[in-house]
């Protein structure tokens, strides 16, 4: 089955649309049910504000890939068993998450249960990382639901401030859309396509001033399908130099790695457990340095968009080009960090 630019701005426009009408319901319903998220701590919202956005992303992502893929044909299509399967255990969690709200310790143990159940499950079913490692099949499984942890928690984290994580989310599926289009994976850009446009379908109600907010939920499940559809997807295929295209994924993830390894960083040097929440992200931290919210989280789009550009230009560049790409967007993300600093940190 054939898949073009048009097809794919088609199924992004109705994860869009679903996403953007599903939303409101979402937000109705997560109020009767009383989940919600109530100010307090370090959090920044002064109202208590519903959650279960995530469900509305993931209408809008199912509704997208099925009006591709119908049903009957869904089944034989390699790897979106795995990836419903994962993604399903995800909201399960998530949903279980935002409806007990676990306290910080048992919240992320949770999380990493979830996850990594979810990345075993794609590894079994044959959703493997491809590193030219010619490993066994074990450590192969390990790595893969290694990296489905990594980064549904690097997602989940920077679910901090209004807009950030849907808009990151948009940018990052869109990218691999593209990717994925251009070297014939042509389910991998589907599912990235309609989840970029249930993320962009979502934002209107979460920025600039948030509505309704993703929960647990809709961050651990755009975490979970990058992580999955960046492992599903072909990167060596008509690059110039495959070793290098392999690194296309933290290309395109590049924003979330840093910022949640900073995090980390930061809150074991101040003596902090890893998974208690705080405003030492890069984006309270560029707050803190005098930008107003809006401005902090634009900019951080527009660092993912850049990430997302070099992603896409990796395989085409040639053994001299490609290590001078990769030299300037790791000083671009340096240069983010710097400015974003440490001032003002306990």
């Amino acid at each position: 089955m054939a898949v073009g630019y048009v097809d794919l701005v088609r199924i992004a426009l109705i994860g869009c649309l679903v996403s953007l009408c599903v939303t409101p319901l979402m937000a109705r319903t997560a109020r009767r049910f009383a989940i919600l998220d109530h100010p307090g701590g370090y959090k920044a919202h002064h109202t208590s504000t519903p959650l279960l956005g995530g469900l509305a992303v993931a209408a809008g992502t199912v509704l997208g890939v099925i009006w591709f893929f119908p049903p009957g044909a869904m089944a034989h299509v390699p790897g979106l068993s795995a990836l419903a399967l994962g993604a399903l255990l995800i909201v399960a969690a998530g949903l279980f998450d935002d409806a007990r709200r676990l306290s910080p310790q048992h919240k992320f143990v949770w999380q990493v249960v979830a996850a990594s159940s979810a990345g075993l499950c794609l590894a079994l079913l044959g959703v493997r990382l491809d590193l030219f490692l010619h490993w066994p099949a074990l450590p192969i499984i390990a790595l893969t639901a290694l990296w489905v942890v990594g980064i549904t928690n690097a997602v989940n984290f920077l679910d901090n401030m209004d807009g950030l994580c849907a808009g990151l989310g948009t940018v990052a599926a869109f990218s691999l859309a593209l990717i994925n289009l251009r070297t014939g994976e042509l389910a991998v850009a589907v599912v990235a396509a309609a989840l970029g446009g249930a993320c962009l379908g979502f934002l209107p109600y979460n920025w600039p001033q948030a509505r309704i907010f993703l929960g647990d939920t809709g961050s651990m499940l755009i975490g979970f399908l990058l992580a999955a559809l960046s492992v599903a997807g072909v990167y060596t295929r008509g690059a110039q130099i495959p070793e290098i295209a392999i690194f296309m994924p933290l290309f395109v993830l590049g924003v979330p790695i840093l910022d949640s390894v900073l995090v980390v960083i930061l809150r074991l040097r101040a003596g902090h457990a890893p998974w208690v929440g705080d405003r030492r992200h890069i984006s309270h931290r560029l707050v803190q340095r005098g930008m107003h919210p809006t401005a902090a989280v634009a900019t951080l789009w527009a660092a993912a968009g850049a990430c997302g550009l070099a992603a896409l230009l990796l395989p085409t560049m040639g053994a001299a080009q490609a290590p001078l790409l990769l030299g300037l967007l790791l000083c671009a993300l340096g240069v983010l960090a710097a400015v974003a600093g440490t001032r003002g940190l306990p």
